[in-house]
């Protein structure tokens, strides 16, 4: 797990000062090493940084020093020793003939059998680590090497043969890769803070992608950043840059997509069961995501997801013939607030898993600063709940864990937010099945926290475009300016919030609405700690299954996951597997938000950048009368997002 930065350009050649600071702002990303490559048309010239591994420091110049007269193309890499911890796994790596290159964000689970796979076929490895399991499949595969891969990833790879930079992302973009493209100048990074040290860059913010975000609260939808003109490539596709480096110029530029989500058909009845083949995926996922040479642990709420992901883990290690306890797990836990502290539910975990169990009590310290920390990590809009998790990993790096695993994608891939209650009844009702209507909505009353009442609630809310859009109008058209509305890309935003059946909800899911939106914010607010998440539901094999089994499978007798609490029944105690007082993600925030003071409070609305968009006489009475209101973290997340960014409206000048 790391951070790359790339630089490329043909015109004015590689920025290396520019290059330097885009590594070196995502130091957190990856504190443990950190390497060079430049690249001209006489070949290669690694260099190294102020982090670099002492063994390769003395033999590497220093990257102010490094000759890069003609150099078109810089890589970038900071690491985070998890797999080979010794110096060979240092990057970019470069294969032993210089002819392939790369800088590589992630982890490829299955580079176990893959080696193994390559070794049959003739290929030699001098590392135990998957950098170099990459750099020879793309050697035996080229560009469909990403087809045998399972893992989350984001690289950049020269082929200096072809003149190519192929750049790929993990099928369902759990690792980031941003870019921004002008003529023959491009330059990319695992997160935006990287693009902005390049001045090329517009720091103007993308008013569609912020109305979505504000009035919605629809983010990560498609390719589009908050910033103008950045760009994300896509999960589950590639990106192939071909140079013409005796001409000087990007001969082409091309995304092709590699993978896509099926949910066009379920399956029927599959010949093991689907509580069997989801546990067998399921089983494979986490043991795959158990390899690791740096200490691993686990974040547990008490809730199914992460219970079931611990759960596993006992039993795997027991089976292993491994002590279950010297795996950790931590759980958020709040003195003073019941209603958010699921503690309980996370020691029968813990202790039927065999497993350790840490409690860590998070607390904002100085909220304004821990705010602005998180949203500087997040790069958007976030939460005051986030800082739950935040401060947390604050607790976990003083472990000494590097890897973590976390139960996020579990309830997208196996229905278990409440507001599929509501998807479900009316595919129910589309399809005249009036009994099963009754008894599952019936059931769902007992069997859930939600009444009658709130169920019918949900219905109307997520089935009535009418309903939901009135409500998203009332509660934030107060505060914004008409600009914002104005903006929305409406006719987009509909078509990925009211799908029109669970297949293509599902899919909207996984791919736009509300995975891509979750696993940006995991990935950043993890890696500000230098810590590593994995997430076994994330798994692709896992969520095409999961995307296969027909909805009755999922919502069964009123439960939401049904079949994830029927595979894990005998492995955790009933009181963990058949909940129905689901929290989610919860803290004492109404408590927290106290501790902004009035005098930074007033200056965020009286010296606002974001004053085009809000409508700050009412803001400024919101944040006194009642802070802990959403759109209130939206405009300090907005405002606090534009003044660290340096970002302006359009139009406007700094």
């Amino acid at each position: 797990m790391c951070g790359i930065s790339g630089y490329l350009d043909f015109d004015q050649g590689v920025n290396v000062a520019v290059l330097q600071r885009m590594n070196d702002v995502i130091r957190h990303r990856g504190p443990d090493d950190e390497g060079y490559l430049l690249i001209n048309e006489a070949g290669l010239q690694a260099a190294a940084g102020n982090d670099t591994v002492a063994q390769l420091k003395g033999e590497l110049p220093l990257l102010a020093m490094a000759r890069y007269d003609g150099c078109f193309l810089g890589l970038g890499h900071r690491r985070l020793s998890i797999l080979d911890l010794s110096p060979q796994g240092h990057q970019p790596m470069s294969s032993a003939h210089g002819r392939y290159s790369v800088a590589f964000n992630g982890e490829i689970y299955n580079y176990i059998e893959l080696r193994q796979q390559l070794a049959e076929m003739g290929y030699v490895f001098h590392t135990d680590c998957d950098t170099e399991v990459l750099l020879r499949a793309y050697e035996a595969w080229g560009e469909d090497c990403v087809l045998h891969f399972n893992g989350m990833w984001a690289f950049a790879l020269w082929d200096a043969q072809k003149q190519t930079l192929f750049c790929s992302r993990d099928r369902l973009g759990v690792k980031p890769f941003h870019y921004y493209r002008k003529g023959n100048h491009f330059v990319f990074g695992s997160e935006l803070k990287q693009l902005i040290q390049d001045p090329a860059v517009p720091r103007v913010l993308d008013e569609p992608t912020l109305a979505a975000n504000l009035i919605y609260g629809i983010s990560d939808y498609n390719e589009r950043t908050l910033l103008k003109d950045v760009v994300t490539l896509p999960g589950g596709c590639n990106l192939t840059v071909r140079l013409d480096v005796p001409h000087g110029c990007i001969a082409s530029f091309q995304i092709r997509r590699y993978w896509q989500l099926n949910t066009d058909y379920y399956l029927q009845d599959p010949p093991q069961g689907y509580v069997a083949l989801i546990g067998e995926e399921f089983s494979r996922s986490v043991r795959w995501r158990l390899r690791s040479d740096a200490k691993i642990g686990a974040l547990l709420s008490g809730g199914l997801d992460s219970s079931c992901i611990v759960a596993e883990v006992g039993a795997q290690l027991a089976a292993a013939g491994k002590d279950p306890a010297a795996f950790e797990t931590f759980t958020s836990c709040y003195h003073d607030a019941p209603e958010h502290d699921e503690r309980h539910f996370a020691q029968l975990a813990a202790q039927s898993a065999g497993c350790s169990w840490v409690p860590v009590y998070p607390q904002p310290v100085d909220i304004a600063k821990d705010f602005e920390q998180l949203t500087w990590h997040c790069e958007g809009i976030t939460g005051f709940s986030v800082l739950a998790l935040y401060k947390m990993l604050d607790t976990v790096a003083a472990r000494g864990v590097k890897v973590v695993l976390n139960g996020q994608c579990g309830d997208e891939t196996m229905f278990g937010y409440e507001r599929y209650y509501a998807y479900y009844f009316a595919d129910l009702f589309k399809r005249g099945k009036w009994r099963t209507l009754a008894r599952e909505f019936g059931q769902a009353s007992h069997n859930s926290r939600l009444t009658v009442g709130q169920l019918a609630a949900y219905y109307a809310y997520f089935n009535i475009p009418a309903v939901r859009n009135r409500r998203r109008e009332k509660a934030t058209a107060p505060y914004l300016q008409r600009r914002v509305f104005e903006a929305l890309p409406y006719e987009t935003i509909a078509k990925q919030i009211y799908p029109g059946d669970l297949r293509r909800l599902q899919y909207n899911e996984l791919t736009a609405t509300q995975l891509p939106h979750i696993l940006r914010f995991d990935d950043r607010i993890y890696m500000a700690h230098a810590i590593e998440s994995r997430v076994p539901f994330v798994d692709y094999r896992f969520v095409e299954a999961a995307a296969k089994i027909p909805p009755n499978h999922k919502i069964r007798n009123g439960y939401t996951k049904s079949l994830m609490r029927e595979y894990i029944d005998d492995k955790l105690p009933q009181e963990v597997t058949w909940r129905t007082n689901k929290i989610g993600f919860s803290a004492p925030t109404a408590q927290w938000v106290r501790g902004f003071s009035q005098d930074y409070l007033l200056d965020l609305t009286e010296n606002a950048r974001s004053a085009p968009f809000f409508r700050l006489d009412k803001v400024r009475e919101l944040l006194r009368t009642r802070p802990n209101d959403p759109v209130a973290a939206n405009f300090i997340a907005i405002e606090v997002f534009m003044r660290k960014f340096q970002a302006t409206a359009k139009g406007e000048r700094l």
